[in-house]
């Protein structure tokens, strides 16, 4: 992985979205935003961007959960070229709306989760019902801990079509197993949890110890955090040897000094993160998984990266 390449994409976009947001947008959601077009390997358009900003202002109502330090974030998740920036919004608040009626809350989060649905009307209610009856029943298991921030993790799960009480009840036993082996209780364990399902609905001890390893290991080597547990679980799932988790550590360590960083060091580790996985996930250097689990797992990865950054920025996402 060229190391160098990774910094001068990720200092040239954090400069053109810093350039645009000036003093007017909190620093970590200007890092935010460039991190989401570094992993999407989109190129910064300060006019696309701005039209999208304009289209979600005119959208959204004054009571929106999508107002405030949020809307630039949004913005930069819609700003696509496949779609104009009216079309893009309007195509995500109709799937929010197919989300609502489910009975998903009306808050950030469920807007998360309606980019992570496909675009066919045809599916887009399908997926939202299997994603409500995986909700549900992860509330079953983990009253508390289960909230409107599992709503992305639900809609991605809930695409595999497992039944959602098995899967549900899978969580917790990896949660459970998971606390014995020294993971701190709490939401980030249950995000782990979650994607150790990803790919298998059955119980597999080994994760369990391979996640305690790996933990036991970076945690030593980088600014390592709870937030940072689902990491851990894409390690374990992808089946990542040892060599390849050095290179992530590497990859972290040399972003961590850059001077974007320098007051944010936990996010390193995040950015790095999620690029080391996503490409490992195009370079197919992962088998065994079928197109569709593929392009399944590079969602998650993509949307556990921005939410783990996103999370740090605003108490608006909580």
């Amino acid at each position: 992985m060229e190391w160098e390449t990774v910094k001068t994409e990720m200092e040239w976009t954090h400069e053109k979205v810093t350039s645009l947001a000036g003093w007017s947008v909190d620093e970590k959601t200007v890092l935010t935003i460039a991190v989401y077009y570094v992993l999407s390997q989109k190129d910064f358009s300060s006019e696309s961007f701005l039209r999208t900003m304009d289209a979600l202002r005119n959208r959204a109502g004054w009571l929106s959960p999508v107002r405030g330090d949020f809307l630039p974030m949004l913005a930069s998740f819609l700003d696509r070229p496949e779609l104009s920036a009216d079309e893009a919004v309007q195509l995500l608040f109709k799937k929010q709306q197919i989300i609502r009626k489910t009975g998903f809350k009306n808050t950030v989060h469920s807007y998360l989760a309606a980019m992570l649905m496909t675009s066919d009307p045809a599916y887009s209610k399908v997926e939202a019902q299997q994603a409500k009856r995986l909700y549900d029943a992860m509330k079953k298991q983990h009253f508390l801990l289960t909230s409107d921030e599992d709503y992305s993790y639900a809609m991605l799960l809930g695409k595999a079509n497992n039944n959602p009480v098995e899967q549900a009840a899978l969580m917790r036993r990896y949660f459970d197993e998971l606390s014995k082996a020294g993971f701190k209780s709490g939401a980030e364990l249950q995000w782990l949890s979650q994607v150790l399902t990803m790919d298998c609905c059955s119980f597999h001890n080994e994760r369990v110890n391979r996640a305690e390893q790996l933990m036991s290991h970076i945690r030593k080597r980088v600014n390592f955090k709870p937030m940072h547990y689902p990491v851990i679980g894409f390690l374990a799932i992808l089946e990542c040897e040892d060599s390849q988790v050095e290179e992530l550590i590497g990859l972290s360590n040399f972003i961590a000094k850059e001077a974007m960083f320098k007051w944010h060091k936990t996010l390193a580790f995040s950015f790095a993160s999620g690029y080391f996985l996503q490409r490992l996930m195009e370079d197919d250097e992962v088998c065994g998984f079928s197109k569709e689990l593929n392009g399944l797992i590079q969602q998650a990865i993509m949307a556990a990266t921005i939410a783990t950054i996103a999370s740090t920025t605003t108490s608006a996402l909580s």
